[in-house]
């Protein structure tokens, strides 16, 4: 467990006197550009543009902006309401404002959770229909 300094048996080509001294000092003459191995380059993309992000994610997502709209209209009706000083209909509209805030928050989380979420429950494991053979299947390869 406990080494001592004076073994000299152990060096290793870090330390002095080991495997690394016995090549030359690296000097601007001796020197060797390291051998890269060529990789092609790689291609540069464009930057996505905003409506092709915004198209982009309404088509994986299309619930989302729907709820949004949905929002904004119940929104601006409430507002409206409020303006012409009907309070029934304003209130209304801003408890459906509210609903359909958490609907698409909902939503967004259930797209979030679905592109998460796998079937892989195990892996790296053997599914139990593949590693062991069924009485059917053996008498299936029995007959041919």
């Amino acid at each position: 467990a406990c080494e001592s300094k004076d073994n000299k048996s152990t060096s290793s080509a870090f330390e002095p006197g080991g495997a690394a001294a016995a090549d030359p000092p690296l000097t601007p003459q001796n020197a060797r550009a390291p051998i890269v191995p060529l990789k092609p380059m790689p291609q540069l993309q464009r930057p996505e543009t905003f409506e092709e992000k915004l198209y982009r994610k309404f088509k994986a997502e299309p619930l989302v902006p729907i709820g949004c709209l949905t929002t904004a209209y119940f929104l601006g009706s409430g507002i409206k309401s409020f303006y012409n000083r009907d309070p029934k209909k304003s209130q209304t509209m801003m408890r459906l404002r509210v609903g359909s805030q958490f609907a698409t928050l909902l939503i967004f989380i259930g797209y979030a959770g679905m592109n998460s979420f796998t079937f892989d429950f195990a892996p790296g494991m053997a599914v139990p229909s593949e590693q062991f053979e069924t009485g059917s299947e053996k008498g299936k390869k029995g007959g041919e």
